[in-house]
């Protein structure tokens, strides 16, 4: 039986519901390392002085913790001194900033052949987790058109993408929430405080729990669909608010333009939306009782995460048998759901988990 299952749910994004239909190209991504290009985007460039360096390198075929462990060596530093925004795809080429202490020894150019430093500089704080805008991508599918690809693009551009997370979420053949699963089976009620190394497992569960709650959204045809108590999110940023009786139909409109979502929870005791909003998910969540459980006993509050995000500078481009793509994405999204509203699309490179 699969790992990547939530009660009796698959979360396999290929079992997941799309939003705009059937499949209108087949194929793979990732055939090569140079088919996936990320470009993290931190939404604001460092002061240029202060007393942390700040590398921005480029990785290719490597994992973000390998890249930050090879830096960390030649500058002779200590890894728990470096910083990051986010883990990027290990089988791409990725760029993004890495953060030292200003004891290190580093110097711009190629470290090996996966490895290099394209630009140093200073700023005032070490780099954090989470603080960055989004990703740029550059991707290139290899396979053909089934449907009508150009209104789907259109489709995708302007009414936005499931917020599904990826399979790299749930680890190598779900092994983050297999770990989530012995934890719950060792402490049932979630009441042992959860240990750092443990953090990778907890967010696979509360994710699987929220891909579940969108699939089923999406089956019942209430993707985007408010009403009155229900949370809604000021889209690509964190901030929500519940829906007052006066603002129902304002909100509504905001919606089909993309300037809100609806959200949904990353599992929590305490939830932020309306009590009916609440049962509806709650129902949901109780369909995998081990970690419900074991989930609602850890954290407190609940998180509420947009049910879709819309691509930025979307474009695509269609040679015989090759699909390329551009666009951006806000933090926390996940390319891999974009490709889910284009067709079941193989991943040839057996992923690393990152």
């Amino acid at each position: 039986m699969s790992s990547l299952v939530y009660g009796s749910q698959s979360i396999d994004l290929a079992h997941l519901p799309t939003a705009h239909g059937e499949a209108v190209f087949a194929g793979a991504y990732r055939t090569d390392v140079s088919d996936f290009v990320v470009t993290e985007d931190l939404g604001f460039e460092p002061a240029g002085t202060g007393p942390h360096l700040w590398a921005l390198i480029r990785k290719r075929g490597l994992s973000t913790e390998e890249a930050t462990s090879r830096l960390a060596h030649i500058s002779k530093t200590s890894r728990k001194d470096l910083g990051y925004a986010g883990k990027k795809d290990t089988h791409a080429v990725a760029t993004q900033w890495i953060s030292l202490p200003e004891t290190a020894v580093i110097e711009e150019g190629v470290i090996d052949e996966s490895l290099e430093v394209l630009r140093l500089t200073r700023n005032q704080r070490k780099l954090k987790i989470g603080q960055l805008a989004g990703n740029r991508f550059e991707i290139r599918l290899r396979g053909s058109v089934i449907g009508d690809l150009e209104e789907r693009i259109q489709l995708i551009a302007t009414e936005g993408v499931p917020n599904y997370f990826g399979q790299q979420r749930f680890g190598r053949s779900g092994s983050n929430l297999e770990a989530a699963r012995r934890l719950a089976r060792r402490d049932p009620a979630g009441r042992r405080r959860l240990h750092p190394k443990d953090g990778m497992a907890a967010s696979a569960a509360r994710s699987a729990g929220f891909n579940t709650i969108v699939a089923a959204r999406l089956r019942q045809d209430q993707w985007l669909e408010v009403t009155m108590g229900d949370a809604v999110a000021l889209a690509g940023r964190g901030s929500h608010f519940m829906v007052s009786d006066s603002e129902l139909e304002s909100v509504r409109e905001r919606i089909l333009t993309g300037d809100l979502d609806p959200t949904a929870p990353m599992a929590g005791r305490q939830t932020k939306t309306s009590i009916e909003q609440a049962a509806f998910e709650c129902s949901i969540l109780k369909t995998d009782p081990e970690l419900f459980a074991w989930m609602t006993g850890v954290f407190r509050d609940e998180e509420r995460r947009a049910v879709r995000f819309m691509p930025k500078q979307l474009e695509a481009e269609l040679s015989e048998h090759t699909l390329e793509l551009s666009f951006w994405l806000p933090k926390g999204s996940f390319a891999t759901a974009l490709f889910n509203e284009l067709g079941n699309l193989q991943e040839a490179h057996a992923r690393a988990a990152s």
